[in-house]
C-alpha cells in the first residue's frame, strides 16, 4: 500500500519504533538508524516486536562523518521520524528550518515528550514524567488516595498512532503542494488525544463542568466479578438494563439463597460458580463479556490467532516466536512477518526509484483540505479517527439515526468523537434512505463505519453494499472481534479488550485485584488504528492506486498493545516489568514520590549515572528513598533533583483538568479548543494533536446537535429544498 515510501527512523523509545513499525508493515520501506553499537534494546522482545521489516544503519551522528552519510539518505527520502528534541536536533543539522531548506519535499515529523512549541519540549520524554506533567495520573483508579501511575504507555501508544497518521495526511499534501514540512506530535498530545473522554468543561447543558475527581483510594469495578476458583470476569452492558438474573447459572445461585439485590451480594453470586458457566449464559444472551488475563496471555487467544492478530517471526535472536501482529487487515498485499533486522543488515542497499511529484504546487489551508469523509459509525471505537481527519481539515458528514448517536447520553464521549463534524440524520431502515446513501456515498472520498456485520448488512453499509454505489471509494471499519474466526458477530467494548489484553491486572499493581480502566484506552486506540489505515489509502488511493478496504477491531489493537512480550519456540512468554502493589511506578529509581507539603514528584533515573546522582539525593539506601523523599517540601527536592541532573517533573495532580483549561499558555498553543454548542454552550477540551509548523489545525466545529447540518448537506448532494422537505414529512431524513 504504502511501497513507494522511504523513511528514515531515529529513535529508541517506543513512539518511535511502533509508528516505524506501523508505516513499514503498511508497506513502506523504513532504514533505522543505529548508534554504534546499536539499540540497547537489541535482543529484548520489545526491540523484536517494534522492528519487524526494518533495515538497519549504524552511523554515529555526533560525527561529521554520520551526518554527512545520514544526509544522503534523507535526499532520497520521503520522511525523517524521529525524537530529537529541537535543540538537540538543531545540534545535528535536523531541525526543520536547515531539512526543509536542504531537502524541500521531505516530511518531518519529530515525537518529543511536551508539544513542539512547549516551553517544557526539551524536558524528558519519559512516559511517566510527561504524565505528571499532564495531569494524567489524576485520572487514574487504585488502591489509595492520591496520583496514581498506570502501566499501560497511554500517551506512547497514542503518540505513535498520532506520528504515522500525522506523516501520512503531511504526505497527502504533498502530492498536491509538492512540499514537504513539520508533522509533529508528543507524547503529551498523546496523552491529550485520550482524555476528551473524561476532560472537558461546559458552559451549560445535561453535563456542565463536574466536580474534580474525588481525592480518595478509587478502587473502581465496572461489571467486574470474581468467580469460583478466583478468575475474573469483566462484563460490559452499556445500559445497565441485563437482568443478571435471567441467566441460567444465576437460577442455580438464587435456588441456594444468594441475594443479588445489593452489589455485595451480586459479587458474592458470582462467586459461587466458575468463570466458563458465567461466559456460556452471558454470550448467550449477547452480552459482552471476557475473563481478565494476565498481560500477554492473550497472544494464546483462539480468535487471536484466527484472525491474525499474531504472526509467526523467525527471529535472529529468538528464533521461531509468535509475535503480536500489526491489526491491519486489508485486501492489498502487506509485507507482514519479516524479522527484525540484525545490526547494519540491509543499511547497505539503496532507496528504490523516488516517488514523483504530481500535484499542481498550491498548498492548501489546512493539511486535510477537501478530502471527504462519511462517517457512519456510533459510539467511539471508530468515529474518533474521522473526528481528527476533521481536525486537520477534512469535510466529515456523520450520518445518525433520527434519534441520534446511542452514546449522545454519555456527553463527554460523544463530545469527543464528533467535533469537527457536520450531521446528518438519516433513518438508513427506511428502504427511501437508500438513494440519499447512494449520493453520499458517491460524495465521498472515504466510507467508514463500526457497525457489527449483521446489522451493516441489513442496512446497506456492507462492503459489497457500498461498492454496488462507488466500486473505488476508500472504506474502512471497525470491528470489535475482527472479521474471521466464530465471534464476527458478537458485541464488543473497550473494558472487555482492556481485561483480555492484561492491562486490569497491570494497571491495578502486582498482587492487587484489577482495576476498571478510566478513560476507554482500547476504543481510542482501535479508532486512532483506522486513522491510521485510512490515512495511508488515502495516500495509496491518491498516489495513482485504487480505494482499498481495511478493517481493525478492539480484539485487534488490544492484541498489538501486548507486544512487549513475545512467545519463544518453548511457548513461554517473555518476561517484562510491572507496576508495584502501591502504584507509584516500577523501580525506586523510576517512580513518584510523596513529599513533606503532600505534592509529589516523578522520577526517571534510567540511567548508571543519573542513579547515582539520585543517590546523592536522597540517601545510600533504595528502600530508604520514600522516607526520605518524604522529609522534604516538593520544590526543594525538585531543585535537588535537577542541580543532580536526575529527570524529574512535579506531578501535576489534584483539578488537574481545570488546571490545564485554565492555563492561558494551553489556549496560546492550541492545545484548547473552545467552541461553541447549541445544547451545552461553550465548550472546552484538548486541542490540536499535531503541529504542522506552517499549516495550523483550526478548530472550526463542536459536536454537533442531531441533523443539525440535513438541509445544508442534502443540498451539498444535490437535493431540492422540496425534496428535502418531502423526505422530511416521511420520516426519512431529521
Amino acid at each position: 500500500m504504502l511501497h513507494d515510501l522511504r523513511i528514515v527512523e531515529i529513535g529508541e523509545a517506543m513512539a518511535v519504533q511502533v509508528a516505524g513499525l506501523m508505516l513499514c508493515e503498511l508497506g513502506a520501506d523504513v532504514l533505522k538508524i543505529e548508534r554504534p553499537g546499536g539499540d540497547p534494546a537489541r535482543g529484548t522482545a520489545p526491540f523484536a516486536s517494534w522492528n519487524r521489516g526494518k533495515r538497519s544503519l549504524v552511523l554515529d551522528l555526533d560525527s561529521s562523518e554520520g551526518q554527512s552519510a545520514l544526509d544522503k539518505q534523507l535526499a532520497d527520502a520521503d520522511v525523517l521520524l524521529h525524537q530529537f528534541t529541537p535543540e538537540r536536533a538543531k545540534a545535528l543539522g535536523l531541525d526543520d528550518a536547515s531539512l526543509t531548506a536542504a531537502h524541500p519535499r521531505l516530511v518531518i515529523c519529530g515525537i518529543t515528550g511536551s508539544p513542539y512549541n512547549h516551553p517544557d519540549v526539551e524536558r524528558s520524554d519519559d512516559e511517566l514524567l510527561v504524565a505528571a506533567r499532564v495531569g494524567a495520573m489524576y485520572e487514574n483508579d487504585g488502591h489509595r488516595a492520591g496520583p496514581i501511575v498506570y502501566r499501560y504507555q497511554q500517551g506512547s501508544w497514542a503518540a505513535a498512532h498520532l506520528a504515522a497518521s500525522g506523516i501520512l495526511a503531511r504526505l497527502v499534501m504533498r502530492l498536491q503542494s509538492e512540499t514537504g514540512g513539520a508533522a509533529h506530535t508528543s507524547i503529551f498530545q498523546g496523552f491529550l488525544s485520550t482524555l476528551p473522554l473524561v476532560w472537558a468543561r461546559n458552559s451549560t447543558g445535561p453535563m456542565p463542568n463536574t466536580d474534580p475527581y474525588p481525592y480518595a483510594a478509587r478502587p473502581t469495578a465496572v461489571q467486574l466479578f470474581q468467580c469460583q476458583g478466583g478468575d475474573w470476569l469483566q462484563v460490559m452492558d452499556p445500559s445497565r438494563q441485563f437482568d443478571f438474573a435471567s441467566m441460567p447459572t444465576m437460577w442455580e445461585v438464587l435456588a441456594e439463597g444468594a441475594e443479588i439485590e445489593t452489589t455485595d451480594g451480586l459479587n458474592e453470586a458470582f462467586k459461587r460458580r466458575p468463570l466458563e458457566n458465567w461466559l456460556a449464559d452471558l454470550r448467550a444472551a449477547d452480552i459482552a463479556a471476557e475473563p481478565a488475563y494476565p498481560m500477554g496471555e492473550m497472544l494464546r487467544h483462539p480468535e487471536v490467532e484466527a484472525n491474525r492478530y499474531t504472526i509467526e517471526v523467525n527471529d535472529p535472536d529468538f528464533g521461531k516466536t509468535i509475535q503480536a501482529n500489526v491489526p491491519f487487515h486489508t485486501d492489498a498485499e502487506l509485507p507482514q512477518g519479516r524479522p527484525a533486522p540484525r545490526l547494519n543488515e540491509g543499511g547497505e542497499r539503496g532507496w528504490t526509484s523516488p516517488s514523483t511529484a504530481t500535484g499542481d504546487g498550491a498548498s492548501p489551508a489546512e493539511v486535510l483540505e477537501g478530502v471527504r469523509v462519511l462517517d457512519l459509525g456510533m459510539f467511539l471505537a471508530g468515529p474518533l479517527g474521522p473526528s481528527m481527519m476533521g481536525d486537520m481539515g477534512a469535510n466529515v458528514i456523520k450520518v445518525e439515526a433520527l434519534t441520534g448517536d446511542r452514546i449522545r447520553f454519555m456527553h463527554r464521549y460523544y463530545q469527543a468523537a464528533a467535533r469537527s463534524k457536520r450531521s446528518l440524520a438519516l433513518d438508513l431502515t427506511n428502504p427511501k434512505a437508500q438513494p440519499i446513501l447512494e449520493r453520499l456515498v458517491k460524495w465521498a472520498e472515504v466510507v467508514h463505519h463500526n457497525m457489527r456485520f449483521k446489522g451493516a448488512t441489513k442496512l446497506g453499509l456492507s462492503e459489497e453494499g457500498i461498492r454496488k454505489y462507488s466500486s473505488d471509494v476508500i472504506f474502512n471499519y471497525v470491528s470489535a472481534y475482527g472479521q474471521k474466526g466464530e465471534c464476527g458477530n458478537w458485541p464488543g467494548y473497550d473494558s472487555i479488550f482492556n481485561a483480555l489484553a492484561g492491562w486490569e491486572f497491570e494497571n491495578a499493581g502486582k498482587g492487587n485485584r484489577p482495576v476498571f480502566n478510566r478513560p476507554g484506552t482500547m476504543d481510542v486506540t482501535a479508532a486512532q488504528n483506522c486513522l491510521v489505515e485510512i490515512m495511508a489509502s488515502l495516500y495509496a488511493k491518491r498516489a495513482g492506486g485504487k480505494g482499498h478496504t481495511t478493517q481493525t477491531s478492539l480484539l485487534g489493537v488490544a492484541a498489538f498493545t501486548q507486544g512487549e512480550r513475545l512467545i519463544t519456540s518453548e511457548g513461554e512468554l517473555t518476561e517484562t516489568y510491572h507496576l508495584t502493589s502501591d502504584q507509584t511506578g516500577f523501580s525506586p529509581y523510576h517512580r513518584i514520590f510523596e513529599c513533606a507539603d503532600g505534592n509529589w514528584v516523578a522520577v526517571a533515573a534510567h540511567k548508571p549515572e543519573q542513579r547515582k546522582a539520585l543517590h546523592s539525593v536522597l540517601g545510600n539506601s533504595e528502600e530508604d528513598f520514600a522516607e526520605t523523599a518524604k522529609c522534604q517540601e516538593s520544590d526543594d527536592l525538585i531543585t535537588a533533583l535537577e542541580a543532580a541532573k536526575v529527570p524529574c517533573d512535579p506531578v501535576n495532580f489534584e483539578n488537574a483538568m481545570n488546571r490545564f483549561f485554565d492555563d492561558p499558555l494551553n489556549r496560546e498553543l492550541n492545545l484548547i479548543s473552545v467552541l461553541p454548542q447549541p445544547l451545552y454552550g461553550i465548550v472546552e477540551q484538548p486541542g490540536a494533536f499535531w503541529n504542522f509548523g506552517d499549516i495550523p489545525v483550526i478548530f472550526k466545529r463542536c459536536c454537533p446537535d442531531i441533523g443539525e447540518h440535513s438541509d445544508e448537506i442534502m443540498r451539498d448532494i444535490g437535493y431540492s429544498d422540496d425534496e428535502i422537505a418531502a423526505y422530511r414529512e416521511q420520516k426519512v431524513i431529521g
